[in-house]
This record gives C-alpha cells, sequence and structure tokens, in this order.
C-alpha cells in the first residue's frame, strides 16, 4: 500500500515538475522574443514556476529515496 503512494507521488511529482518547468521556459521565451511585455508580473510568473517545479523535482526524489531504502 505504502509503496503504491509512493509511487504516484514520485510519478506525480515529476509529472509536476516538467509542466512547471515547461511553463517557465515558455514564459521566458515569450519574454525574450517580445511576445509578452517584461514587466514584474511576467517575471514572477517564471520565478514561480521555476521554483514551485524544482520544489516537486525535490519531493519526487525523496519519495524515490524513501521507496528504495
Amino acid at each position: 500500500m505504502m509503496a503504491r503512494l509512493g509511487m504516484i507521488v514520485y510519478r506525480g511529482g515529476l509529472v509536476i515538475a516538467f509542466m512547471c518547468e515547461m511553463a517557465a521556459v515558455t514564459i521566458l521565451a515569450a519574454i525574450a522574443t517580445n511576445k509578452i511585455i517584461p514587466d514584474t508580473d511576467n517575471w514572477m510568473a517564471v520565478w514561480f514556476f521555476a521554483v514551485t517545479g524544482g520544489v516537486s523535482w525535490l519531493v519526487a526524489r525523496a519519495a524515490k529515496n524513501a521507496l528504495a531504502g
């Protein structure tokens, strides 16, 4: 039961991390190509998605390490 929950947390964390990082890169690319105005709100969105993706990846790795031993 706990192994199944751990795998769900691991895979879900990786999916969330991937989606957040893709969102951060997409917004950053839009800023770099002048598709959107580089104001504070857009930069905060980039940082939010990058940090959220990083934290989600760390949680996924912790879940995987807990399953391993």
